[in-house]
């Protein structure tokens, strides 16, 4: 491996952390989470800084996805559509295990 080349970094547990974080407020949420990391930038491939910014569901490698999550008016981090879940998600592919906030999609693949 060559010096500054970063390789196979997991960013689950911060996807984990700011979904247990939904509701509280944005500014405590962030500041506790920009201590941990080594960079910024994966902390907004979920959360947008505002609504019409933020998409329903971000897809992270082949086959994990994860709830979008937007700064609201009051600076409270929300859920873009909550009503979305691994339920109502369907898989690509048949050979992958599809995740949606860590769980397993319910459906199956339809050819």
């Amino acid at each position: 491996m060559r010096k500054g080349i970063q390789r196979g970094l997991d960013y689950t547990p911060l996807f984990r952390f700011l979904l247990a974080k939904v509701g509280c407020p944005w500014n405590e949420v962030h500041s506790e989470a920009v201590s941990r990391l080594d960079k910024k930038d994966p902390i907004h491939w979920l959360v947008a800084m505002d609504y019409e910014s933020a998409e329903e569901v971000i897809r992270v490698g082949e086959s994990s996805y994860f709830s979008g999550l937007y700064v609201d008016e009051k600076r409270i981090l929300r859920i873009v559509n909550p009503d979305i879940d691994e339920n109502t998600l369907e898989p690509l592919c048949k050979c992958c295990t599809h995740t949606f906030n860590g769980i397993p999609f319910t459906q199956k693949y339809d050819e």
